[in-house]
């Protein structure tokens, strides 16, 4: 069973990507609502779960043109807002549009000498013990150029903050294409990002934060992809695991990509 849906899926360069930003797109909320909000966030850090409100991107809508671009409407939410809205006994029965629907962004990080970055989710308050690939949120008072968000900057700053890849160890970075988790409702920007150094060297940077406890470096071919995603399907997030899909679509060709979907159906 899939986590997830592939909302828009291409190569796109940071030229590609047209970003339709207004921050009055927001979730619906009457104040019932921002009392039922306010009251599950209070219970949650009473539990002492992992949890910090900052203000983030929302996610509206994404597509493909037939230019070649892809096309992304964003608006405002918070960190608060998506943990309360994706309770399923608040998410339940609505639509995508009342929830808070933050915006996040993940990398396949592929070295010089072939291999790709991964790590379990720990210290964190969903998809614990999961694999994953390098990512985060989207923060609205850090990922921006000017006022307009800045998706290709969020997505270095993560890889930076939780690896210590630094922006001239990157040889080239695209767009992937946006995901939805179905699960833990909130989309996701898919990033291919290949460094010009090999994994020895990535081993040796320092990371600025201490998210990643271990990185889980895998190599990779057509058959390690392959079985790495068969064996664990289930047991990656529900975004690493298309922006792993995309990324051998992209390196092992499209009907790699479209039989792969078919077997984790």
């Amino acid at each position: 069973m899939r986590e997830f849906e592939i909302v828009a899926h291409g190569l796109y360069r940071p030229d590609q990507l047209v970003i339709d930003y207004d921050p009055a797109l927001q979730m619906p909320a009457t104040p019932e609502i921002q009392a039922w909000m306010d009251n599950v966030w209070a219970q949650k850090l009473a539990q002492g779960l992992p949890l910090f409100e900052t203000p983030l991107f929302r996610f509206v809508a994404a597509s493909s043109q037939a230019d070649g671009t892809l096309h992304v409407t964003m608006g405002d939410t918070s960190y608060k807002q998506y943990v309360t809205t994706r309770a399923p006994e608040f998410a339940q029965g609505r639509e995508r549009s009342e929830l808070g629907n933050p915006l996040a962004v993940c990398s396949v990080v592929e070295t010089c000498d072939g291999y790709i970055l991964l790590d379990k989710r720990q210290g964190v308050d969903v998809y614990v013990g999961r694999y994953h690939v390098i990512g985060g949120f989207f923060e609205r008072h850090l990922d921006q150029i000017g006022h307009l968000p800045d998706p290709f900057g969020a997505i270095r700053r993560e890889i930076r903050e939780e690896t210590g890849i630094q922006a001239d160890d990157i040889w080239d970075q695209y767009c992937r294409g946006v995901v939805y988790d179905l699960k833990m409702p909130h989309g996701e920007m898919c990033f291919l990002t290949r460094l010009h150094i090999p994994l020895a060297e990535v081993q040796r940077r320092v990371p600025e934060e201490h998210e990643i406890k271990h990185l889980i470096p895998l190599q990779v071919t057509a058959e390690s992809l392959t079985t790495f995603i068969l064996q664990h399907h289930g047991n990656i997030s529900a975004t690493g695991e298309p922006n792993l899909l995309m990324y051998g679509g992209w390196k092992y060709g499209e009907p790699w990509f479209e039989e792969m979907l078919a077997q984790i159906r």
